[in-house]
């Protein structure tokens, strides 16, 4: 039973202090090294400028772009609109590779669901 009012939060003072010892301790025992190590370094962007698309899927890239500038294209800054031509571009080329995977109609997936792992037990009623 807890006799301490809570917050609106649903955590108590005496948690709140806890917690707030704990992170205390906590950041007491991080090296220095650490606290004034210089922020993480911006990650290089995912495609190169001279990775290029098929004709057939720059195609599709248009394409996908103006529906969705047709769509929403009122709503949408300059900056926005490059931002989703980046993006479509981007995606296009693991779809491209996805696409040139060899698969055949007879091909089974990858995984089955599968419900009850032993269904031929699960049919059998137990006697009494």
């Amino acid at each position: 039973m807890k006799t301490e009012k809570t917050s609106a939060l649903g955590i108590s003072r005496r948690d709140f202090a806890r917690r707030a010892a704990m992170a205390a301790a906590t950041a007491a025992c991080l090296p220095a090294e650490l606290l004034t190590a210089s922020p993480l370094q911006t990650p290089p962007p995912a495609q190169q400028p001279d990775e290029k698309l098929s004709p057939e899927s720059q195609v599709e890239v248009d394409a996908k772009v103006q529906a969705v500038f047709r769509k929403y294209g009122d709503r949408l800054s300059e900056a926005q609109k490059a931002d989703i031509r980046r993006l479509l571009t981007e995606g296009q080329k693991p779809l491209e590779l996805m696409r040139k995977f060899p698969l055949d109609n007879a091909d089974q997936p990858g995984n089955i669901l599968i419900l009850y792992p032993d269904a031929t037990g699960m049919r059998e009623t137990p006697s009494r």
